[in-house]
């Protein structure tokens, strides 16, 4: 029977499970409960191959295919640095929020983790937004935000030759969206902040100055050590976690080691 051990305001250790043969849609209910708990969860020693980790993704909905810079679009990514690639993501955010329909949950697996650091901290969007007073909830309660994904990306595509047509093609293809900035979770009824470093590039309505102001005050909200829990990696440990209700972050401590994950997606739902 699958023992689950809660860590913080978020995030759960979960043992006596083996991901590479759920049994039954109970199984699967029992985890995808424990995520709509918990947030995150952690199981070690697990071990997938690529084709496993993906094929256990779509046992909880449809896959997401990460969209890339280059033509090749994969529902498997593989996320490595090292000496000659560092580490570069120590920034708390949400996947992929610059699209319509954002990605809902992540499954990402250790396969090469270096000696020191390479931790990562998920923070709950949920708990951030339960502290706010009543009269900020208020005040945010109506309030949209544009999301881009060219907000985060236009700094790659200026390293690029032909960076400039590809900025174009890319700004055709994903167009900025608009969301609101709090999220009711479809599964739980529960509301979360809804607004991250990478892709949040404006609040809708405010004046720039103020924009930036009302994003950093709950940035900084969201990643109260309090409202967080951190993961030490091993080869073979899984987390999976829910993108809609958290936001993550990768310690850039570790160059010039190698660190290597690979990662598989489920599909989410327009948010609202």
């Amino acid at each position: 029977m699958m023992d689950i051990k809660p860590l913080n305001v978020l995030g759960a250790e979960v043992s006596d499970v083996d991901l590479s043969s759920l049994s039954s849609r109970g199984s699967v209910k029992a985890i995808q409960d424990a995520i709509d708990e918990y947030k995150v969860l952690f199981f070690r020693n697990q071990n997938l191959e690529g084709e496993e980790l993906t094929n256990l993704a779509k046992r909880f909905g449809p896959p997401f295919v990460q969209p890339a810079l280059s033509e090749k679009y994969q529902d498997l990514l593989v996320i490595e640095t090292n000496s000659e690639k560092p580490p570069y993501l120590n920034t708390f955010h949400q996947d992929m929020t610059g699209l319509e329909e954002p990605p809902a949950l992540f499954f990402l697996e250790g396969v090469i983790i270096p000696d020191k650091g390479g931790d990562t901290i998920w923070s709950c969007n949920e708990t951030a937004y339960e502290s706010l007073s009543d009269s900020m909830k208020e005040f945010l309660a109506s309030l949209r935000c544009k999301h881009s994904l060219l907000y985060y990306y236009e700094p790659i595509f200026s390293k690029w030759e032909h960076g400039q047509e590809k900025k174009l093609e890319f700004q055709k293809d994903f167009p900025p969206v608009s969301h609101p900035l709090v999220r009711t979770h479809p599964h739980t009824g529960k509301k979360c902040l809804f607004v991250n470093k990478f892709f949040t590039e404006s609040v809708e309505g405010l004046e720039e100055d103020e924009s930036q102001a009302l994003l950093s005050f709950l940035y900084g909200v969201i990643e109260k050590p309090e409202f967080c829990v951190r993961l030490k990696w091993e080869p073979g440990t899984i987390a999976v976690w829910d993108n809609r209700c958290t936001s993550h972050y990768a310690v850039a401590d570790y160059y010039p080691q190698t660190r290597r994950l690979q990662r598989a997606a489920v599909a989410g739902e327009k948010v609202s």
